[in-house]
C-alpha cells in the first residue's frame, strides 16, 4: 500500500529577544575560548622558560666542575647566545642569580613569577572611593560621567579607568559587552538645531502604578538644550490632553518654530487632510508640525533618549501609588534633570546652562536624589551645597527660584 507523505512543519520563530540571547550567548563563548588559549599560551610560556633556565643552569653546573667559574660562566653565555630576535638574552649576573636559586630552594624556584606587588598602596583618597561607589551603586553612573561630575564638583580628579579599576576592586558589575547593530544600508546622520524654541521633541511614555493601572507621560525636550519643557502624566492618551499639555508649555516658554513627534494618533489625524487638537493648536500658534518616517524612531532620538533616561533612573527605581504621588516625583525629577544633571551630549554641561545661560554652582554631592545620607558621610571632608535651580521664566527680572515646568497640577 502506498505511504502517505508526512505532513510538512512550519519553521519554528524567533522574537528579537531569542535572537539577542543568542547573540550574547556567542560573544559569551568566543570570549571564554579566548580566554583560554590566552591562559594556555602563557602556561606553555612559563614552561618553556622553565626548562630554558634548568638547561642553563644545568650546563653551568658540568662547565664549573672542569673550569673556573668565570671561565664557566663565558661557556655558557656562548653555548646559549641569542641568534634570533626572539630568543631570551642572558648575562652572567643572571646565570649566577639562577644557580644561587637552585642551592636555596631547588629547580622549582627557578619558575618565573609573578611581579605584581605583594602589597598594594592605593594613592586615591578613601573619601573619593565612597563616593565613587556610592554614586554607582545609588544613581547607577559609568564611569566617564563620574570622572567628570567629582572634578567639577570639587570631590577629587580621577579618570575613567580609574574608576572601572575601583568597580573592580569591589565587585561592582559592569556592561562586558556591547551588540554591534546594523545600519541595514541607512546612513544615520545626527542633527541638532542652533538656538533654543527652534525644535521641540514631544513623545509619550506608557508605565504604570502600583496597582497595575496604565499611566501616560507626556514629555517636550528642547532640541537644542536638550531641556525637558514638560512632563506631565496622565490616564488617557489622547489627542485633546496632548494639545493642553504643548498650549501650556507654549504659554510658559514662548512657541517654537517646528515640533516634531511620531505618526501617532495622539498627533496625527488618521483621515488626509485633517488636523487632531494638537494640529490645530500648532497652526494656531504658527509652529510648523514635523512627523519621522513610519517605523523610523531614530529622527525622535532627542526624546527617547530622554525616556531612555527617565525611565532608568526614576521609573524603574520606584513604585507609585497614585497619579499624583508619580507627578510629584516628575517634577522633582525634571528639575534634577534641567539643573544638575550633566548631559554627555552637550560636552557634560547641564541643559539649563544652553537654555538659559546660566549654570548653578554645585559641590559635593549636593542636588544628587538618594544621596542624603552620604552627604552627612562626606560633609567632613567636602561640604556639600547648591545654587538653586534657574527659573527660566523669570530671568529678565534676574529671580533664582524653584523652575517648575509644565506639570500636572498646571493643568487641573
Amino acid at each position: 500500500m502506498k505511504e502517505h507523505p508526512t505532513s510538512k512543519q512550519r519553521t519554528k520563530k524567533s522574537s528579537r529577544q531569542q535572537t539577542i540571547a543568542r547573540r550574547r550567548q556567542v560573544d559569551r563563548d568566543r570570549r571564554e575560548r579566548r580566554r583560554i588559549r590566552e591562559r594556555t599560551r602563557e602556561r606553555r610560556r612559563i614552561q618553556r622558560q622553565f626548562k630554558f633556565r634548568r638547561k642553563v643552569v644545568k650546563r653551568y653546573r658540568y662547565w664549573r666542575v672542569q673550569t673556573s667559574e668565570k671561565a664557566a660562566v663565558k661557556r655558557v653565555l656562548a653555548e646559549f647566545a641569542a641568534t634570533e630576535t626572539w630568543h631570551q638574552s642572558l648575562s652572567a649576573s643572571t646565570v649566577r642569580r639562577w644557580h644561587r636559586t637552585v642551592v636555596r630552594e631547588g629547580l622549582i624556584g627557578l619558575r618565573p613569577r609573578s611581579t605584581c606587588p605583594k602589597v598594594i598602596h592605593y594613592q586615591i583618597p578613601n573619601c573619593l572611593v565612597f563616593a565613587v561607589v556610592m554614586l554607582r551603586l545609588i544613581l547607577g553612573w559609568g564611569g566617564e560621567r563620574i570622572s567628570v561630575e567629582c572634578a567639577e564638583r570639587g570631590i577629587g580628579q580621577i579618570s575613567c579607568p580609574t574608576v572601572y579599576k575601583i568597580f573592580a576592586r569591589y565587585g561592582l558589575p559592569v556592561k562586558t559587552y556591547a551588540l554591534k547593530a546594523k545600519s541595514v544600508g541607512i546612513a544615520y546622520r545626527r542633527f541638532e538645531k542652533k538656538r533654543p524654541n527652534q525644535m521641540w521633541h514631544i513623545d509619550l511614555k506608557q508605565t504604570q502604578l502600583s496597582n497595575g493601572t496604565k499611566v501616560y507621560i507626556c514629555i517636550i525636550i528642547d532640541d537644542y538644550s536638550r531641556f525637558c519643557l514638560a512632563a506631565v502624566a496622565g490616564v488617557n492618551k489622547t489627542t485633546a490632553w496632548v494639545a493642553k499639555v504643548a498650549q501650556q508649555a507654549i504659554a510658559f516658554f514662548g512657541p517654537p518654530e517646528e515640533m516634531l513627534s511620531d505618526n501617532g494618533r495622539e498627533f496625527v489625524s488618521v483621515w488626509e487632510e485633517s488636523l487632531t487638537r494638537l494640529g490645530h493648536l500648532l497652526q494656531e500658534a504658527g509652529v510648523r508640525h514635523q512627523t519621522t518616517a513610519p517605523y523610523y524612531p531614530q529622527a525622535n532620538g532627542k526624546a527617547e533618549a530622554y525616556i531612555k533616561t527617565m525611565t532608568r533612573e526614576l521609573l524603574t527605581e520606584r513604585t507609585f501609588e497614585s497619579l499624583d504621588e508619580l507627578q510629584v516625583a516628575l517634577d522633582q525629577w525634571v528639575t534634577y534633570y534641567n539643573n544638575y544633571r550633566k548631559h554627555s551630549g552637550l560636552g557634560w554641561r547641564v541643559p539649563v546652562s544652553r537654555f538659559a545661560g546660566i549654570t548653578p554652582r554645585v559641590q559635593g554631592l549636593a542636588a544628587l536624589p538618594g544621596m542624603e545620607a552620604a552627604i552627612s558621610l562626606l560633609e567632613e571632608f567636602v561640604p556639600s551645597w547648591s545654587d538653586p535651580p534657574v527659573d527660566t521664566m523669570n530671568l529678565k527680572q534676574g529671580a533664582r527660584c524653584a523652575i517648575v515646568p509644565v506639570s500636572y497640577f498646571d493643568l487641573c
